[in-house]
């Protein structure tokens, strides 16, 4: 089959065009990706992320996946700059605010919030020019929340062969490369990180699998022709191993989240 990376001799798209891909599959987003595990926002709110009264923001919060799942005794707020996904979010977390923005321009004064979160994109920002945003509309105490959900091929035998065929893993969605951690570390707005790591599975359906796997950046902008090959190659090698017509599928995910507080704010 054809990969779904670039050819040699093609333009590979840049960063920007990566992340900007999400907003033509928006729908796919919402129906395929799954949101976050509980241990996650139990460990965070044990750091005092989700104090009652606290200031909550989701940044590039997407079609709003951690957002519905974020404590009611906080002030949610969100931030999105892709139409499509900001449209997503009203419909399916219609009591929270999204705005139209970016990590690099967050549209809040100084100071805002008591908890900024960011799940499955900081590797998508400029990363020292966004973490001094974070640093400014936070708050004195605050802190900084990072997660991602990762696929544990390792968990699967068709999972591993899904995500070595069609390139689905790559560098800049691997959240434990060392370079995010190395930018938050050299940021001296903030302290050290805290790290923790949960393996769970997602109980969902072939359909919704499809859309995940469309839903990724470097499937969503091949060709139609290329893309639709890429879909059809990954229903195969899931019904190679879990049986013809299999409809509902045990996706397995390795989830790792960070901490980060203001300097001076253990």
């Amino acid at each position: 089959m054809t990969a779904p990376m670039s050819g040699p001799t093609e333009r590979k798209p840049t960063r920007t065009e990566l992340a900007g891909s999400f907003d033509a599959i928006a729908a796919a987003y919402e129906l395929g990706r799954p949101e976050y595990p509980d241990a996650v926002l139990d460990w965070w709110d044990e750091l005092g992320a989700f104090e009652p009264g606290h200031l909550v923001l989701d940044l590039a919060a997407g079609t709003g996946k951690l957002t519905r799942l974020l404590p009611i005794v906080c002030e949610l707020h969100a931030v999105e700059p892709l139409a499509n996904m900001r449209s997503e979010f009203v419909a399916a977390v219609p009591d929270v605010d999204v705005l139209d923005g970016t990590a690099e321009q967050i549209p809040y004064p100084d100071d805002t919030f008591d908890t900024v979160l960011v799940a499955q994109a900081f590797h998508w920002f400029d990363q020292d020019i966004a973490l001094d945003e974070i640093a400014r509309v936070l708050k004195p105490g605050g802190g900084l929340g990072l997660v991602w959900n990762e696929d544990d091929s390792a968990a699967a035998p068709w999972l591993a062969k899904v995500v070595d065929e069609n390139c689905l893993v790559a560098a800049s969605t691997t959240s434990t490369e060392r370079p995010v951690v190395e930018a938050l570390a050299r940021h001296d707005a903030f302290g050290s990180a805290e790290e923790m790591e949960h393996r769970w599975e997602f109980d969902t359906t072939i359909e919704r699998v499809l859309a995940d796997v469309l839903s990724r950046s470097s499937v969503s902008l091949l060709p139609p022709q290329q893309c639709l090959a890429v879909l059809t190659r990954t229903r195969e090698l899931i019904e190679a191993d879990l049986g013809a017509g299999v409809e509902s599928v045990a996706y397995p995910y390795r989830t790792v989240a960070f901490w980060v507080p203001v300097a001076g704010c253990l």
